[in-house]
């Protein structure tokens, strides 16, 4: 019996906090139980095979092989390329579904407008990394794949696949880039797989559910959101809020705080898409789906300028504000969640975002 710890992609090496593209993996593989051993030798002759019976085998499989989830991969990445190009959603299909598509053709709009939209456009690359196949039976099931960023050297995306049922492909609905300098958890390994989670499991920390509610909330409110710490430190949270406060700083530059302009940003799940799926330690990955509004309100008798347009400006037309200002986002996020026994915080993992719309008076 061996282990293979597959945090890196060929060398049993400790994570690091660098990209890692194709340098390396960031995920797991699992205990791997090697069969086929060697048997003693002996005087008596084996004896043949016994011939199937049909018996059920003693553990669960995944329901896809490390060959399929290849194909389906390469087929999400080759419908993506070939919808960028074209800047229309119809050719996304069949591969890709839900909010992945809503997010695309609120892309290609704003991108007729201002091409600064244009590096939004994230593309999981065709090439697999990691493998998270469902052992689980019925339908709908789902399956979590790492794969590589179509940019050269970028970070792994974590992408959410779903299949409806047994005459559906499976499609995603979204990805969630890796968050760098965060630890990963270890996953089973292809050959064994993993028990799909669902939104209201009881076996852990908190439910996913409830994990995907806090980090709505953390984002929202920071940590005043989250008296019991439960949930940890990550890149994501850290740079929107830094967004939002060096935004505020700047519009209220040279009056009192807030005096001219006050600025909110408020997330939502969205509660029809979730993968989850079973981790080594009993914990969970999860994949979910954030929308957000954020919102600049100007003071009554104030009036907010931009001196030069930004892409924004351009997409409403308009430099100046007396009322309010808005930009809509959505957000793919992945989340590590600690079983109940194991304990701890809940580890945001990896996050995608897409503006969506911006409008102003």
């Amino acid at each position: 019996m061996t282990r293979h710890d597959l945090r890196s992609a060929r060398k049993d090496v400790p994570m690091t906090s660098r990209p890692v593209g194709r340098r390396g993996l960031v995920l797991g593989a699992g205990t791997l139980f090697v069969s086929g051993l060697l048997a003693a030798c002996s005087d008596e002759p084996a004896p043949p095979p016994a011939p199937p019976t049909g018996k059920e085998l003693a553990e669960p499989t995944p329901v896809q092989t490390e060959e399929q989830f290849t194909t389906i991969v390469g087929e999400v990445n080759a419908d993506v390329v070939e919808a960028d190009e074209a800047r229309d959603a119809s050719l996304l299909s069949p591969r890709v579904s839900g909010s992945a598509v809503h997010f695309r053709k609120a892309s290609y709009a704003l991108i007729e407008k201002s091409d600064e939209f244009a590096a939004e456009l994230t593309v999981p690359g065709a090439e697999l990394v990691v493998p998270m196949s469902s052992v689980t039976s019925d339908f709908p099931r789902v399956a979590i794949a790492l794969v590589e960023d179509s940019a050269e050297d970028g970070v792994p995306y974590f992408m959410a696949l779903q299949q409806s049922d047994a005459k559906s492909s499976y499609t995603s609905w979204g990805w969630a880039q890796q968050a760098v300098g965060i630890e990963m958890p270890t996953v089973p390994s292809a050959l064994k797989g993993s028990e799909q989670v669902a939104v209201d499991d009881e076996s852990l920390v908190m439910t996913p559910a409830a994990a995907l509610s806090l980090y709505a909330k953390v984002l929202t409110d920071g940590d005043r959101a989250d008296p019991d710490d439960q949930l940890a430190p990550n890149p994501f949270q850290t740079g929107v809020h830094e967004g939002i406060q060096a935004e505020r700083a700047k519009l209220n530059e040279g009056v009192e705080r807030d005096e001219a302009a006050t600025v909110r940003e408020s997330y939502a799940v969205k509660e029809e898409e979730f993968a989850g799926l079973r981790t080594d330690d009993g914990g969970a990955v999860v994949l979910g789906t954030l929308l957000s509004t954020r919102t600049v309100t100007v003071a009554e008798g104030a009036t907010v300028r931009y001196t030069e347009e930004n892409r924004f400006t351009t997409v409403i037309g308009r430099t100046e504000f007396t009322s309010k200002y808005v930009r809509t986002y959505g957000t793919h996020v992945a989340l590590y969640i600690p079983s109940a026994d194991g304990g701890g915080q809940v580890q945001p993992i990896g996050a995608t975002r897409t503006t969506l719309t911006a409008s102003g008076e």
